[in-house]
């Protein structure tokens, strides 16, 4: 077995001076970002570990967002994805998706940064699970200052953004989305197929016998 085989990225520092400079990036209130969320819940949730790749311990937590709609979906139900090529409508029609912008101007490291590679930083930790490393780099990286990560989407190909970012774990009364964009039509724009639902079955009884 080569060294190839093995995953490269370490644990963050233990000493928070160590990233000091790591790079940044300007999240502002003017960009629109997307969340897809259950229809029955609201899109500001911080979500507490263990859970997601960047959640932060209690009592913090960290609330998950994307650069599009497609890239949104993808992140909530990649995994449904990456083993079919289609929805069926009730899983189309258990999501939705919002549009949101934050409350407030926020920096975050910046894992698409050429430069996080001087601080140990892989292409790995866009992926890699389970997530007690990457969780570890949350945790350094709040600890340092930053108001989240930048980060490349997991179940999403090309130049696709998410950002994860920290706060008080539970949910915000932020101002949300008043008309979500449903789960099923931000498929259709994605060109993910949602089985429909029958309208009618026709029930065919046996012949009669003799």
């Amino acid at each position: 077995m080569t060294g190839r085989e093995h995953i490269a990225l370490g644990p963050p520092p233990s000493d928070p001076e160590a990233l000091h400079g790591f790079p940044r990036w300007a999240l502002t209130t003017e960009r629109t970002l997307f969340r897809a969320h259950s229809t029955s819940n609201g899109p500001w949730w911080f979500a507490s570990a263990p859970g997601g790749r960047w959640d932060l311990p209690t009592p913090h937590g960290t609330v998950y967002l994307a650069d599009s709609p497609e890239t949104a979906l993808r992140e909530r139900i990649g995994r449904v994805l990456s083993s079919r090529s289609s929805l069926t409508a009730a899983e189309a029609d258990a999501s939705c998706v919002s549009r949101l912008h934050v409350p407030e101007n926020v920096r975050l490291a910046d894992l698409c940064s050429h430069r996080a590679a001087d601080y140990g930083i892989t292409r790995e930790i866009h992926t890699l699970t389970p997530y007690v490393v990457t969780q570890a780099w949350a945790v350094a990286f709040h600890a340092g200052g930053a108001g989240g990560v930048r980060y490349d989407a997991r179940f999403s190909t090309g130049r696709a953004r998410a950002y994860a970012g920290f706060g008080d774990a539970g949910a915000r009364r932020w101002p949300g989305d008043p008309a979500p964009i449903p789960g099923r039509d931000v498929a259709a724009a994605a060109g993910i197929d949602v089985i429909p639902v029958p309208h009618s079955v026709r029930t065919v009884l046996p012949p009669a016998a003799p």
